[in-house]
């Protein structure tokens, strides 16, 4: 019961997290408009995660994928107790809209990127951080409190 309490918090929090528009909300499918403070949560989708599992080869993938999900559960927690935003994603393309307007488009879609946090306050540039220290990072990133 307790299980099910946390994944409908999980799925309610995240369901009402960051601002942002899907493919309906611009004309470029596949393109998350994301504005406010939040963090943005990358998870590689189907394809991708073939795709690594050529990279990374197919013994050594499985203990990769599941250390990186454990640093992301551990920088969601911490973050939901900073009372950010999330939104999960796996989705290729972010456009990260500052108060001034500017657009800061990041194209997930290249080979660098595998499970990735972003932190964005609203004002700056996004900043990908160092999942597995997340408390600097926070801190680092101008998230406030």
């Amino acid at each position: 019961m307790t299980r099910l309490l946390m994944a409908l918090a999980i799925i309610l929090t995240t369901s009402l997290s960051c601002n942002y528009t899907g493919a309906s909300g611009n004309e470029e499918a596949g393109v998350m408009r994301i504005t406010g403070r939040c963090a943005v949560f990358y998870t590689p989708g189907r394809g991708k995660m073939g795709q690594l599992k050529r990279d990374f080869g197919e013994k050594s993938f499985q203990g990769i994928a599941d250390a990186n999900q454990q640093y992301m559960n551990e920088a969601r927690q911490f973050l939901t107790s900073k009372q950010v935003k999330i939104l999960n994603t796996s989705q290729f393309k972010l456009e990260f809209v500052k108060t001034t307007g500017e657009v800061v488009p990041i194209d997930l879609n290249r080979s660098k990127y595998a499970w990735e946090i972003f932190l964005f306050n609203g004002f700056d540039d996004p900043v990908k951080i160092d999942m597995t220290n997340i408390e600097d990072e926070y801190r680092d990133a101008r998230m406030g409190n």
